[in-house]
């Protein structure tokens, strides 16, 4: 009984080693399924941050890049009458353009909101108030040029003293804002 007891005890021995070796094998399996999905989300997780940083600097750049253009289009309308030399159909159409980069700007503007929380809003606004404002003193001042009388059929050259002193404020604003979004996307 002595060499059966000793087989038994053996083969005990050998499967509960076996028993052992397949829980240890499980039990590390398991823990490096669970790192290789940790650094799945880890990397998923880094590259979806990456995009919509990307995302965002797109619609800040955007957004900027409407504003200029509708500043230089308004640079265009006060050089118009600065000059005189445009009829007034000229002028209106210039005028359209000006609302055309405004309109632009503004699709720009909620593309740009919608990725933004509200502590960064402010900011957006700020710029938008700025050419609304440039905006608004440009028309007041077009408007009062073309109420003169036209002097042997054309206008006298005109200054545009509400634009002028609004235009200065919007330059700092886009300054202002280009240097918080550079803060907010690269730092």
């Amino acid at each position: 009984m002595d060499g059966q007891w000793a087989v038994v005890v053996g083969a005990a021995l050998g499967a509960s080693g076996a028993v052992v070796g397949a829980l240890t094998s499980w039990a590390s399996a398991r823990l490096q399924a669970r790192a290789h999905v940790e650094v799945a989300q880890l990397q998923q997780s880094a590259a979806h941050a990456a995009e919509t940083t990307a995302r965002r600097r797109a619609a800040y750049s955007d957004l900027i890049l409407s504003v200029d253009a509708a500043r230089r289009q308004m640079r265009i309308v006060r050089q118009h009458v600065h000059t005189s030399a445009p009829g007034v159909d000229e002028l209106r159409a210039e005028q359209a353009t000006v609302h055309d980069r405004i309109r632009e700007m503004q699709a720009a503007e909620w593309v740009l909101r919608l990725m933004l929380p509200d502590d960064e809003q402010t900011a957006v606004t700020d710029l938008t108030n700025a050419v609304y404002t440039s905006h608004h003193a440009l028309i007041e001042d077009v408007d009062a040029w073309l109420e003169q009388a036209p002097t042997d059929g054309a206008r006298t050259p005109s200054g545009t003293p509400r634009y002028d002193g609004r235009t200065s404020a919007l330059q700092s604003q886009m300054m202002s804002f280009a240097g918080s979004a550079h803060a907010r996307l690269y730092t």
